[in-house]
């Protein structure tokens, strides 16, 4: 039965089983491995475990336009007939060539890292004047003095009630439009670093979401935004921006899971909580816009939007510091939100060009502004009106991350891209306005700067710049000489080794280097004192110049102890417990053994798993045992006659071979028979002595 059943497939159904089976264990290799992997910091989480999902569809009611969630309807947004007035001008501005130019112009304040000396905003506030920009947004973080739950989480050198009240009066002094920051989802590492707020976090390893729907951390939110807001309220306060972005960790808490179920999807549940936030902002504070970041918002379908009223609550502000928006920034992102009727922008003048760059680059910035022009002038007609553009300068991708340029390093930047968005197009170069305001013509590649600038903090642009300067030298030089790398390595640091008449050619070059580096940074802390906090002195120079200085001072040690010897031992110069072979071994052994085990954390996630080694062997067996099959010459029979025709034929084999056996015994036995009948001398002889035998017995 089951050879005719086998019998009935051809061969090459057959392969064509084995192969499949074969990219079936493959695949599911490779899918396990992967889903193994550690979640990118900038990718939102997969979904919630499959129970919770059983229990959203259960409950799940039906939405009135849940059948258009998946179609992209056309804008049907109607342009009002009243004119439009944005900060006493008629909307929209529009230059010769059409290119709309933005009528709000808001400067970001990062205070997360470097913050400003009080006396020194007084400066900036002047300096932003002279720039024609029209406000100010200040993210004051944990420089905030918050006196209620958070008092103990503020930084050590926070301002004073006082200095906040002079900061935010000489803003108003000068017409600047103030707006505050306070992030109320999102990059709350501030407070969910501390282990008395570590119970609060979206996901105990990550110290970024807040579990929003906890009652505890409700209430922090509200009192973070009632504080900010009583202080901010008594200088006008016309909008307040609750952040809402690059919220990586959602569902996870129990208070998310349990208000996940109710709201059906994580994307709904976000909507759910910056909703809630903005109704609480604008029912404490009266005629006030909510403004909130928009990569969030997004994620969401538009029937969501609607559901939860957030076209009647907040303006959203995209944001993106991309040189080439049309990438980044496609029309169909801003079509997600064609429901609200007044939209943000958001550029950058520094911060946003990698975590750790530290001087000046403003072609990145200024390509991204001339970007953003091109934006506003695809889009204005498609909203009531964009509000205007928020130029962010950050201090720090987060409050964990290292120092990003200073303020005073991206001035001239912010000078240049002010020029640029005033004029509504491409200056190529030619800054005029800029040029006569900072008194210099700033260059606008990387780590370059001029000489004899006048705007606040000029003195550390060009110190900083010129540092940029001199550890690329220093780096060449460590990278290329021959000399510094042949006579004096880490061999020589360790051992003491090295031939003095080179040492007597390297010694120059090292003080060549080093004494403008050491020299720098004394320029450095003495021109940063007057602007910024002992910290931010001790982490800049810490973590931009430290390890240069630490090396030229071995260096210099290393040559001064070297010199004073005369005589070298004998080699070998290692000791065993040196030996370049042990170290890599051990090595290899230490870092075999560490995606062997473990990860430490709650993510359940492996580096490397034993069975992940099995199943590959397995699968590199299976491919052999395929190769071999398929070259092999192996004949299934296809149908029952060639079942019978085989049998038949293996029938017939078997008896050839027996008459075969029989035909070779008959030989034989006939062979003897005539052997033993033919006469011979020998048989005749051979009978006396066999009578004789006979006789005697």
């Amino acid at each position: 039965m089951l050879r005719s059943l086998f019998g009935r497939r051809s061969r090459s159904t057959w392969v064509r089983l084995i192969y499949l089976c074969l990219v079936t264990v493959v695949f599911l290799f490779v899918t396990s491995h992967f889903n193994s992997v550690k979640l990118d910091a900038r990718v939102i989480p997969e979904e919630i475990p499959v129970q919770h999902e059983i229990v959203i569809e259960r409950i799940r009611e039906p939405v009135e336009h849940e059948k258009e969630w998946q179609v992209i309807q056309p804008n049907k947004f109607q342009k009002p007939t009243k004119t439009v007035y944005i900060n006493n001008e008629k909307y929209p501005k529009l230059n010769s060539n059409g290119k709309v130019i933005a009528q709000r112009r808001i400067v970001h304040l990062d205070l997360k890292g470097a913050p400003y000396k009080p006396h020194f905003f007084v400066e900036l506030f002047s300096f932003f004047n002279r720039l024609q920009a029209t406000g100010i947004i200040i993210e004051w973080e944990d420089m905030f003095p918050y006196q209620g739950k958070l008092r103990n989480a503020t930084n050590k050198y926070a301002y004073s009630i006082q200095d906040i009240e002079m900061i935010l009066g000489e803003a108003k002094k000068r017409n600047l439009q103030i707006i505050p920051l306070v992030q109320t989802m999102g990059h709350l590492e501030w407070i969910l670093k501390l282990e008395q707020f570590a119970h609060l976090r979206e996901d105990p390893k990550f110290p970024q979401v807040i579990c929003f729907a906890a009652s505890e951390a409700w209430e922090l939110i509200e009192e973070m935004i009632k504080e900010v807001g009583e202080i901010h309220k008594k200088y006008g306060m016309e909008y307040f921006h609750i952040g809402a972005d690059e919220a990586f960790q959602i569902g996870f808490c129990r208070e998310n899971i349990i208000r996940m179920e109710k709201e059906i999807s994580r994307e709904r549940l976000m909507l759910w909580h910056i909703a809630r936030t903005a109704k609480y902002v604008k029912n404490t504070f009266e005629n006030v816009e909510v403004l909130a970041w928009h990569d969030m918002l997004v994620n969401g379908m538009e029937n969501d939007i609607r559901d939860y009223k957030l076209t009647e609550l907040i303006q959203p502000v995209l944001w993106n510091y991309a040189e080439d928006l049309d990438m980044y920034l496609p029309r169909t992102t801003w079509m997600l939100l064609r429901s609200f009727k007044r939209v943000w922008g958001s550029s950058a003048w520094k911060g946003a060009d990698g975590p750790a760059r530290y001087s000046t680059h403003s072609e990145h910035y200024i390509k991204n502004h001339e970007s953003w022009i091109n934006q506003f002038s695809m889009v204005y007609q498609d909203f009531e009106a964009i509000e205007g553009l928020i130029m962010t300068g950050w201090s720090r991708y987060d409050h964990l991350a290292v120092l990003a340029e200073l303020g005073p390093i991206g001035l001239p930047t912010l000078a240049m891209s002010m020029e640029t968005i005033l004029e509504g197009r491409q200056l190529r170069g030619d800054y005029p306005v800029t040029s006569e305001l900072l008194q210099c013509t700033p260059p606008i590649d990387n780590g370059y700067s001029a000489t004899g600038c006048r705007f606040p903090g000029s003195r550390i642009y060009e110190i900083v710049n010129d540092l940029y300067q001199k550890r690329r030298q220093l780096k060449a030089y460590r990278d290329d000489d021959y000399e510094l790398n042949g006579w004096m390595s880490r061999l020589s640091d360790e051992y003491s080794v090295s031939s003095h008449w080179y040492i007597d050619k390297i010694q120059p070059m090292i003080e060549m280097y080093g004494v403008p580096l050491e020299q720098i940074e004394k320029d450095l802390r003495f021109e940063m004192s007057k602007i910024f906090y002992q910290d931010t002195i001790d982490e800049f120079i810490f973590t931009y110049i430290g390890e240069d200085l630490d090396w030229i001072r071995r260096k210099r040690k290393t040559m001064q102890r070297i010199s004073e010897l005369r005589n070298f031992p004998i080699r070998p110069f290692f000791d065993e417990k040196h030996r370049i072979t042990e170290k890599s071994i051990f090595r290899w052994n230490h870092l075999f053994s560490e995606n062997l085990v473990r990860n430490d954390g709650n993510n359940n996630n492996y580096n490397f798993r034993a069975w992940m080694l099995i199943a590959l062997v397995g699968g590199v067996l299976l491919i052999m045992i395929v190769i071999v099959c398929c070259f092999m010459k192996i004949r299934i029979p296809r149908t029952k006659r060639q079942i019978d025709l085989i049998a038949a034929k293996r029938k017939l084999r078997k008896s050839n071979k027996k008459s075969e056996a029989n035909a070779q015994n008959e030989e034989r036995a006939q062979a003897i028979v005539m052997n033993s009948m033919r006469p011979t001398k020998s048989s005749d002889s051979s009978r006396p002595s066999g009578s004789r035998i006979q006789s005697q017995v």
